[in-house]
């Protein structure tokens, strides 16, 4: 068996609006579809999560990954990674576009080979084959008023949800602190509350927030500061006694090393559509489990195909965990015949479909694309 073809389509979307969060805003939304085909017709799906450019995705797939891939045993799924990888290493490419190009390529043999076995990923990956999973809800973004976000929040828990996360740091501390005071004032303490900074703090910000939100009970502060800002990982640390998640920015386990093994987070939130798909991200969880660090995978604004990799994953991770749950509404959700799993009781049951149990409707990836390109052993590439 050997890989025959990889199709990717650059896909970008107008929102109809505005997505406010921690100090952005979006109205467009992107990503990459990318299709694996071998010589005896079996497919993978996966994708890379590019917020931005995605045409610069299927350019390194095409000019720099292809090479590595096609001709290559789709069973070979860690030789490929690390093919892959190391060819960009010496050149830095350890991060950004690259490792978020490799994530597409490797979702997708992943997909394929759980297929082939007529396994769900959850089970394939060989974990520990837990098709129950608990979710968090993602996200209260950023609005007008307290009340608005509050309601917000409230339909999310209305839908089956026992944990919410709010967006932070969009506008400012009264603001956040009203919409914290409200959804516990609401609940109680029935439903667990995290929030999520997305890296907007300066430190002292940061350590501001936490000592002034440290009577609400949050579960995790997500992201309180710039991934590089290490020093403010360390002071966050020493002022508060608040549970810190971070990772979704980190893209290797060498990376993000000095996260883990200082202690500075709790919990580790890599994203299998950024760092090089789900073996990216097994490499990330084992690095994480002598430090007593939980899993907690990443999504963001993906589309279904990550969406559900990361609920699979989190049914194979070596710990209970859990996994974010992306409620926005999205064009991308639609992009594929398969839906999210329903929420009931703050979990999801994941299916027992081959793969991630997703079927591409091309017609509305062809809609949505900018780009589409195939890659075959006639089409070449610009590797050197």
């Amino acid at each position: 068996m050997r890989i025959e073809e990889i199709k990717c389509w650059a896909l970008s979307e107008d929102l109809g609006g505005s997505w406010r969060i921690s100090g952005q805003s979006w109205s467009r939304i992107n990503t990459v579809i990318v299709r694996i085909r071998t010589d005896d017709g079996s497919i993978g799906i996966g994708e890379t999560n590019l917020r931005t450019a995605p045409r610069a995705g299927v350019a390194i797939i095409r000019d720099h990954l292809s090479p590595h891939v096609i001709g290559a045993d789709p069973r070979d799924i860690e030789g490929i990674w690390w093919s892959m990888f190391t060819r960009g290493r010496p050149r830095g490419h350890t991060r950004g576009f690259y490792l978020k190009a490799m994530s597409g390529i490797d979702m997708a043999l992943w997909d394929l080979d759980a297929r082939r076995r007529q396994e769900p990923l959850w089970q394939a990956l060989r974990g520990m084959g837990r098709p129950r999973v608990p979710v968090y809800a993602s996200a209260v973004r950023v609005f007008d008023t307290p009340e608005q976000a509050i309601s917000k929040g409230q339909e999310f828990v209305d839908s089956g949800h026992r944990t919410v996360k709010v967006m932070v740091a969009g506008k400012d501390l009264t603001y956040d602190l009203a919409v914290l005071r409200g959804l516990r004032e609401r609940w109680g303490y029935d439903i667990d509350l995290c929030v999520d900074a997305n890296s907007s703090y300066e430190t002292t910000e940061a350590v501001r927030f936490a000592v002034a939100a440290a009577d609400i009970g949050l579960t995790f502060f997500e992201e309180p500061v710039p991934p590089d800002n290490l020093r403010g990982y360390r002071r966050l640390r020493q002022a508060s006694p608040m549970a810190i998640a971070a990772g979704q920015s980190e893209f290797t386990a060498f990376a993000a090393e000095p996260l883990l093994s200082e202690g500075l987070i709790d919990f580790f939130q890599p994203n299998a559509g950024r760092v090089g798909g789900p073996t990216g991200v097994r490499y990330m969880q084992h690095a994480a489990l002598p430090h007593s660090i939980r899993f907690s995978g990443h999504v963001g604004a993906s589309s279904v195909v990550n969406g559900l990799c990361a609920l699979h994953l989190a049914g194979a991770a070596p710990e209970r965990t859990v996994a974010e749950y992306w409620e926005e509404e999205s064009p991308l959700i639609n992009i594929a015949e398969a839906a999210y799993p329903e929420v009931r009781d703050g979990h999801v049951q994941l299916s027992d479909k081959p793969g991630l149990g997703v079927a591409l409707d091309e017609g509305v990836l062809d809609r949505m694309a900018v780009e589409t390109v195939t890659i075959d052993a006639s089409t070449g590439s610009l590797a050197q």
